[in-house]
């Protein structure tokens, strides 16, 4: 493959996970709206297609470090970037496209942490629920200072 060739190869590649990471935002947005709204069966739904989407993000992620390993660099970002601006100083288009790349990760990132914590708030909610829902019932289970069971 030319150097040309090479490079549609790998924008097109970019724009295929860009694509797959405005879609994964979608679903993590859904899925933050259902947690809110406590509709649980959509939040079953929206899981199948979360990790639909995970499951090709990963295989594309695979392929696109193996095309920058196979150009001889490093993955880290500056790396990168360094050799985006070095190769490819004339096409801002591919510089536009892995910088969106960068900030879509970032806020696909930032909704999965957000949704995480809104599943964790719940769940602490419903373990307190629980317990007073048991004590209420009766079911009081104290522990005595060697960690034996009283009642």
């Amino acid at each position: 493959m030319t150097h040309s060739h090479n490079l549609v190869y790998f924008m097109k590649k970019l724009e295929t996970e860009r694509n797959t990471l405005y879609e994964f935002i979608e679903i993590l947005k859904k899925e933050e709206n259902a947690l809110v709204e406590g509709k649980i069966k959509k939040i079953d739904y929206l899981a199948s297609d979360k990790s639909r989407l995970i499951e090709e993000l990963i295989k594309l992620d695979d392929r696109r470090n193996e095309y920058l390993q196979k150009q001889g660099l490093s993955l880290t970002k500056n790396s990168i970037n360094a050799w985006l601006t070095e190769q490819h100083s004339c096409q801002n288009e591919i510089k536009t496209l892995w910088n969106e790349l960068l900030n879509l990760a970032k806020t696909a990132q930032q909704l999965n942490h957000s949704n995480g914590l809104i599943i964790s708030n719940q769940l602490q909610h419903n373990q307190r629920a629980f317990a007073a829902l048991n004590c209420a019932a009766g079911n009081v289970s104290l522990y005595g200072p060697k960690g034996q069971t009283y009642i």
